[in-house]
């Protein structure tokens, strides 16, 4: 999981998190508001149906008045108990089964009577709550010129669970809408954080492959400038190492090859024979070494840690420059390449160096007249991930020695084909000597950058 990827999770989840504990208590509180809601609708809606009793309607008043009541969905159900046991409106709750349940014996009628305010309305009684199966009940008593009237208005649970369910919806849309602005705030903010580090790393992606003129913008949050700042000072330190290794190199070379040059001269000194000639073959072969060794020192500065080149570039041009040799000798020379570059994981001047070994060796140990040809195959059909060059000649073929340092038995160090197996190995290929139809192939496989 990316880093941006885990601030988000983070900001949503701990969000959420706040969200689901606030939610607990506040379910609590709507249901007890919803209920109490409902029963207080239903305490309004009785005062009201006794309040009208009390004014003496007909009874066909009453029943149009308790019947367009109780068709509205928004209301508790209605129901009227006339003192000559009449019911009116919707049916009694389950469990109740008359009015004696709710006013008293037969008559009973301990409410005030008459008209004690003088406005023609009769008394009603303070309204009473009683819990009923799946609800709730309340009862007001209107007094009436026929008798007591009991009117009930009952509530139940569905009633007080759908305003619960509507304030939920409500408050469900308004976390939803919280939750995508903290997923946005956050996503805005991750993506600040990891846009600078992103600059950061490629900063250190250039200085890996050799560009060490890369610098990162300290900006940012303190934690990317400390990093930014860190990978500066780091990159001007591999500056200041890379000027001391060049010196050394350089001071090396001076101390190597005056000594170098006095030997020669010594050498030369000496009365032609045999054994003078040996030793200036030594020497040359010293001082190809050197030059190769104070190459590979400098090679970080030249290339980056992260060496490439175009095989077939190389290839062309170092078969171009001993066509003209194998021309003198009657040598037919074929090249083959891919008509589109093809990158490899190795230096050009250690692949060229490879290939002047092999070609070199082919002239050197065959007679003239012998085939030579170097072939590009790109992918190497055995091995699809690496790209195959070979050098073949017409020869007897190399002795399976020969492919070891210093080992040779054509008078030679044995340091070429030792060089051709190093720039293989170390691009992540390898190196085979072989036999293929007639032909001495020496195989290199390259790896991809």
């Amino acid at each position: 999981m990316s880093l941006r990827q885990r601030i988000l999770v983070l900001a949503v989840g701990a969000t959420a998190s706040v969200l689901i504990l606030f939610a607990i208590p506040l379910w609590l509180l709507l249901d007890r508001a919803a209920t109490e809601e409902s029963r207080e609708g239903a305490v309004d809606v009785a005062r009201g149906v006794a309040d009208y009793v009390s004014t003496g309607p007909t009874g066909h008043q009453l029943t149009a008045y308790v019947d367009r009541l109780n068709a509205r969905d928004d209301r508790a159900t209605v129901t009227v108990l006339l003192p000559d046991g009449t019911r009116l409106g919707a049916e009694l709750p389950e469990g109740l089964h008359g009015d004696t349940d709710l006013r008293g014996p037969q008559g009973d009628d301990d409410g005030p009577s008459g008209d004690p305010e003088g406005d023609g309305l009769m008394p009603v009684s303070e309204p009473e709550i009683h819990e009923v199966a799946g609800g709730q009940l309340v009862s007001v008593r209107a007094t009436t010129a026929d008798g007591p009237v009991v009117v009930l208005a009952h509530t139940t649970a569905t009633d007080a669970r759908a305003r619960m369910t509507d304030r939920l919806l409500l408050l469900g849309a308004a976390a939803v809408v919280i939750l995508l602005l903290v997923a946005a705030a956050a996503e805005l903010v991750a993506r600040r954080l990891v846009r600078d580090l992103d600059r950061t790393a490629a900063v250190a992606d250039r200085l890996g492959d050799g560009d060490l003129t890369a610098r990162a913008s300290e900006d940012g949050p303190s934690e990317v400038r400390r990093v930014s700042a860190a990978l500066n000072r780091l990159a001007g330190r591999i500056d200041d190492l890379l000027a001391a290794e060049r010196e050394t190199v350089a001071d090396l070379s001076h101390r190597l090859r005056t000594p170098l040059t006095a030997v020669r001269l010594d050498v030369e000194a000496l009365p032609a024979s045999e054994r003078t000639e040996e030793l200036e073959s030594h020497l040359d072969h010293l001082e190809r070494t050197l030059t190769a060794v104070i190459r590979a020192a400098r090679r970080p500065e030249r290339e980056g840690v992260r060496p490439r080149c175009d095989a077939t570039e190389v290839l062309r041009a170092q078969v171009d420059f001993w066509r003209p040799l194998a021309e003198d000798q009657d040598r037919p020379v074929r090249l083959d390449l891919p008509a589109c570059p093809v990158p490899v994981r190795c230096a050009a001047d250690d692949l060229r160096a490879a290939l002047d070994a092999l070609i070199e060796n082919c002239i050197a140990h065959t007679a003239d007249g012998v085939a030579i040809a170097v072939v590009l195959t790109d992918p190497d059909p055995d091995h699809p991930e690496l790209v195959r060059v070979d050098v073949r000649d017409r020869g007897p073929g190399i002795p399976s020695g020969a492919v070891h340092r210093g080992r040779s038995d054509r008078g030679s160090t044995g340091l070429g084909l030792d060089i051709a197996r190093v720039c293989a190995e170390t691009s992540g290929g390898r190196f085979d000597v072989l036999r293929e139809d007639g032909w001495s192939v020496v195989r290199l496989r390259l790896g991809r950058p």
